[in-house]
């Protein structure tokens, strides 16, 4: 019994850790299918990822491929671990069998390498390829690892073979318009030297004819051949000038200048063709504008000249007022006409190269139509505007603002007329305006009327201004109204009525003024007391007469190299007229050797820049070299051609001055008497004669 107990426990001891153990079993199995399914869901997973990595890749590959750019990545040693397809193409291989070489391909030319701001590197190369020559623009990054460490380099390259192309083709073009405008220049150079030489003498010529005794026909012959030769070189000078700007080479020439001589000299200077036509023309400057200003004088002159010019052309009643006022810093030039006006869309088109105010085949005025457009270009140079306000049957304002810059120095003192009371008596409003204005401006108590009928009853006046444009009845009726209420009287003449001065002057007018009025003047005869002297007789009607001015100061010789037989007799006759002494040769060589003849007596020669054999500039360059110490002979430049570049060489060569053809008789009075003056015995004939006998 006790052994079958024995033999019972065990048995049912080892059924009961068997069924321990396949329970176990059957645990182990369940979780082992359960890690099982899990990892095959895992690699599911990763199976999908790596798919999902493969067709990025490969849709970022083929973006990179289809965007045509190269695209290269090397390793330090300079082995390719990447390249894209365009680059492959490029060197002429699959690009997956570049990787794992060092293939580089074949560099004909390169450019300086420059660096970037992200401190990429960038060079264009032109590379040797299986289809050619190319140019490939390259830009250079460092590819950092995790560790911030420069392992690889990527190059991402682009084709400009046809940019290159372009820009050569560019460039030449450009070379071949620059070599066109040079001679364009040195065309326009030559015709308007070749020109000029004629024209300088039949303008001259037809001057010392006017300045003989003439028939009244034969005057009006003269002056016609005058106006027409001064109407081509008005002609010339703006077709130079648009070549000019054109070219970008208008500089402008910055210096200090007194404004109101410019504005004053633009009005007188058109004052006979407007009188002519009956217009007045008048001035205006507002007392806050500076008296001393900065800036190219010349230009300024010449765009108030175009804009009044056009407005005395275009003005047949009324007339033309030049003003000038101070806006902040600016400065505003105004040209006021009372002519037909402009209609509204040919406002803008009159600024254009070549456009006319009259259009069709029966316009009245003729013209280049470059005026204004050579005006607008200037104002621009000096950064101002030039606008138009109109309308038609209204008349025009042309208006130039212009930034300002005042001179350094001490500013004129301004000379008021506070205190006194001024009547002007005018039919002509722009006169009678601006004179009121102008006396305003300077403190005096200004009224006007329109005649002697209009003179207010009653009151006294310290000076009033006739004009003598009342006619002879209507001044003597003003002066009779006036008798015991004026303590003096002015008369306003234009130049053709200065005769007429001394008769009114022994019935009662105690001064004159001579219109356009200088401000000076206007200034003076205010200020006056009792009848106007000599002196203001002088003054007034300076430069009325037709004879040449004398020479102020001492006479001088003068020796005139010229090659044309007649600008030399005209030259001659110039110098003779102004009291002074001509020699005459026709080409540098003699030139030289007459200047420094110490028996030639020689005080100032005038030169001519081009004659045959030794031109102007060799001249003066021997008489530089063959002077002594302590002398220099004035040397005056003679040229038919305009150009900055003409002025340069003179004085490089070592010429003191310059004068260009057609010459004006006032001009070269003006130069002779400044170097008469400024002979002195150290540069006189006996002074160079005591040099030249030194060893």
């Amino acid at each position: 019994m006790d052994a079958f107990a024995l033999v019972a426990g065990g048995a049912a001891a080892l059924g009961v850790t068997c069924v321990a153990a396949l329970l176990h079993l059957l645990h182990g199995r369940r979780a082992l299918l359960r890690k099982t399914a899990a990892l095959e869901d895992m690699v599911e997973t990763l199976t999908d990822r790596v798919f999902e990595l493969a067709e990025s890749e490969e849709r970022h590959r083929g973006l990179i491929d289809a965007q045509g750019d190269l695209i290269v990545r090397r390793d330090g040693a300079g082995v390719i671990t990447f390249a894209n397809r365009a680059f492959g193409e490029l060197v002429g291989r699959p690009a997956a069998d570049l990787v794992g070489r060092s293939h580089a391909p074949l560099v004909l030319d390169r450019s300086e390498e420059r660096r970037e701001p992200d401190g990429s590197r960038s060079t264009d190369e032109l590379i040797a390829t299986p289809s050619g020559r190319r140019w490939i623009a390259w830009r250079h990054h460092p590819v950092l690892d995790d560790e911030g460490r420069a392992d690889e380099m990527q190059s991402v390259g682009r084709d400009i073979t046809d940019r290159k192309a372009a820009e050569d083709a560019l460039a030449s073009s450009r070379a071949r318009a620059e070599s066109a405008n040079e001679a364009k220049s040195r065309f326009l150079a030559t015709v308007s030297h070749e020109i000029r030489t004629p024209l300088n003498g039949i303008m001259g010529m037809a001057d010392l004819l006017l300045d003989t005794r003439l028939s009244p026909d034969q005057r009006t012959y003269a002056e016609a051949v005058k106006s027409s030769g001064e109407a081509l070189l008005a002609l010339i000078d703006e077709i130079l000038d648009f070549s000019k700007i054109e070219a970008g080479r208008l500089d402008l020439d910055t210096a200090p200048f007194d404004l109101l001589p410019i504005i004053e000299g633009a009005a007188e200077l058109l004052g006979p063709r407007a009188q002519a036509k009956g217009l007045d023309v008048a001035t205006s400057v507002a007392p806050d504008v500076p008296a001393r200003l900065m800036g190219d004088a010349t230009r300024l002159r010449q765009v108030l000249l175009n804009l009044a010019g056009n407005a005395v052309k275009f003005t047949e009643a009324g007339g033309v007022t030049i003003a000038a006022e101070r806006d902040g810093d600016h400065l505003v030039l105004t040209v006021t006409d009372t002519g037909p006006g402009i209609a509204p869309a040919d406002v803008e088109r009159i600024f254009g190269e070549f456009e006319q105010g009259e259009t069709t085949f029966a316009r009245r005025h003729a013209g280049t139509g470059l005026g204004l457009a050579i005006s607008r270009r200037i104002v621009a140079l000096m950064d101002g505007t030039l606008q138009v306000t109109t309308a038609p049957g209204a008349g025009a304002t042309f208006t130039v603002r212009l930034p300002m810059t005042i001179a350094a120095g001490p500013a004129e003192p301004d000379e008021r007329l506070t205190g006194l009371s001024i009547l002007v008596i005018s039919p002509s409003p722009i006169e009678r305006d601006a004179l009121t204005r102008r006396l305003a401006a300077r403190g005096a108590g200004a009224a006007a009327c329109t005649g002697p009928g209009d003179i207010p009853a009653e009151a006294g006046w310290d000076t009033a201004i006739i004009d003598h444009r009342l006619g002879a009845d209507g001044v003597a009726d003003a002066l009779a109204v006036l008798a015991g209420r004026a303590r003096r009287t002015v008369l306003l003449v234009r130049p053709a009525e200065r005769s007429a001065i001394a008769g009114w002057r022994e019935r009662g007018i105690g001064g004159w003024l001579v219109s356009p009025v200088r401000e000076a003047s206007l200034v003076m005869q205010m200020r006056a007391q009792g009848e106007g002297s000599a002196e203001d007789l002088a003054e007034e009607s300076s430069g009325s007469g037709r004879e040449a001015k004398r020479a102020t100061g001492p006479a001088i010789t003068v020796l005139i190299a010229e090659d044309n037989a007649i600008n030399a007799l005209l030259c001659r006759k110039l110098v003779e007229k102004l009291g002074h002494r001509p020699v005459w040769v026709t080409d540098g060589r003699a030139a030289a050797a007459t200047a420094l003849d110490p028996e030639a007596h020689i005080d100032l020669v005038l030169m001519d820049m081009q004659m045959p054999d030794c031109d102007g500039l060799s001249a003066a360059k021997m008489i530089r070299a063959g002077e002594g110490e302590g002398r220099r002979l004035p040397i005056i430049a003679l040229t038919a051609n305009a150009f900055p570049e003409d002025r340069a060489a003179a004085i490089a060569a070592g010429m003191d001055s310059f004068l260009t053809k057609p010459l004006d008789r006032d001009r070269l009075a003006e130069a002779l008497d400044r170097y008469a003056a400024v002979t002195t015995p150290g540069r006189g004939p006996a002074a160079r004669r005591r040099a030249k006998a030194r060893p």
